[in-house]
């Protein structure tokens, strides 16, 4: 349900026209820190008075974005072998493993 609240508001804020709005959304990766997203996760409401967000911006959104995000470098999930790797690329929004990767090149 989560994931669902949060690309709903994206969506109706861009067919509004926030595009700043979007922007923030999109970037939010960018301004909240690892600690304070572990926080986030945690349902630690406190935190929010050490960020910086508009008033726009609800805890149910916060914590439906939260829920939802892997920071890079923890590793995703490959799409061809399903391990989780650290490097690779991404392919049509799909992860694809360094080692699968390679394969593939060689392939051709």
């Amino acid at each position: 349900m989560s994931n669902e609240f949060f690309e709903q508001t994206v969506i109706n804020l861009t067919r509004k026209g926030a595009e700043d709005r979007v922007r923030l959304l999109k970037n939010l990766h960018k301004k909240v820190l690892p600690s304070q997203l572990e926080r986030i996760q945690k349902n630690d409401k406190s935190v929010l008075k050490e960020m910086f967000m508009p008033k726009w911006v609800s805890w149910e959104l916060l914590r439906a974005w939260a829920d939802n995000f892997k920071r890079p470098g923890k590793g995703k999930q490959c799409i061809l072998c399903d391990e989780k790797k650290e490097n690779g690329i991404d392919f049509n929004e799909r992860f694809i493993c360094e080692s699968c990767f390679v394969r593939l090149k060689q392939l051709e």
